[in-house]
């Protein structure tokens, strides 16, 4: 399956959360002119490696809340 037919899918599946970060990601790119991408290749390769993690279920992603309280502890 092609990249962009991928994305698409994705974000016709992505929850509120998920679509305010890429759409960030998005504006920023747009607001740079000039510049390929606010990320380095290897920056997108870390976020890739973290989303495949993720979605096989080797890693866990935590609410803001549960973050903040995780943090309060410390």
């Amino acid at each position: 399956m092609k990249i962009r037919q991928k994305v698409f899918d994705y974000i016709n599946h992505a929850d509120d959360r998920i679509l305010k970060a890429i759409y960030a990601m998005l504006k920023e790119y747009e607001d740079t002119p000039g510049e390929k991408s606010v990320l380095s290749e290897k920056q997108y390769e870390l976020i890739e490696g973290r989303w495949k993690n993720y979605k096989s279920g080797k890693s866990k992603s935590y609410s803001l809340e549960e973050v903040k309280k995780r943090l309060q502890k410390h």
